[in-house]
């Protein structure tokens, strides 16, 4: 046989060249498939954490709920465990509407079963920011520029800040550990009525 007459490719070695391509094949659509799948999930798990109400940078009456709420700053106004109070005199809300004792966990479960609790941790102004420690259920009124208006702050963590109870935060948990973030919402929750 000449050199010429020899044939280009051994048939064994075109098999394993064409078992090689299929599987390259099946891995490039593996792949792709893996891709859209991952994509497929995630855009799913985050729709379902996504708010049902559409982010809106404006609360209404916010400016005013601020400014009412920082009126009594350094004051000791409703107490030590007084944060639903001051939100409730803030935006002008009877406070005996969610209860007197633990509106704030209150309206976080109604806003909750709602769909209006947010739990990313930029909070537009006037908005109402949940937390939980080891005394219960917190309420604060975020100002927009990462502090919070806040009451009942000496039953949070006596002798905090300057010892009064109406205090500006820097986070929605008087910086203590025990306190867990829960989230926020662009205001109170709807009545049953509506």
């Amino acid at each position: 046989m000449t050199v010429s007459d020899e044939p280009k490719h051994s048939p064994c070695r075109t098999k394993r060249t064409a078992q090689a391509k299929n599987r390259s094949h099946e891995l490039n659509v593996r792949r792709s498939l893996s891709f859209v799948v991952t994509c497929l999930a995630a855009t799913l798990l985050f729709a379902a954490s996504a708010s049902a109400e559409p982010r809106s940078t404006t609360i209404p009456g916010a400016d005013a709920a601020i400014a009412r709420a920082e009126s009594l700053l350094g004051t000791d106004e409703f107490g030590i465990y007084g944060c639903e109070a001051l939100v409730a005199y803030a935006f002008g809300v009877p406070q005996e509407q969610y209860g007197w004792d633990g509106a704030a966990e209150t309206m976080y479960q109604t806003l909750l079963e709602q769909g209006r609790i947010h739990k990313d941790m930029n909070p537009p102004r006037g908005a109402l920011v949940f937390s939980r420690g080891f005394v219960g259920a917190h309420i604060d009124i975020a100002r927009g520029d990462g502090t919070y208006v806040s009451g009942g702050v000496q039953g949070l963590s006596p002798g905090y800040g300057d010892g009064s109870n109406i205090q500006i935060l820097s986070s929605p948990s008087v910086g203590d550990d025990n306190y867990t973030y829960r989230g926020w919402s662009l205001g109170f929750p709807e009545s049953e009525s509506q």
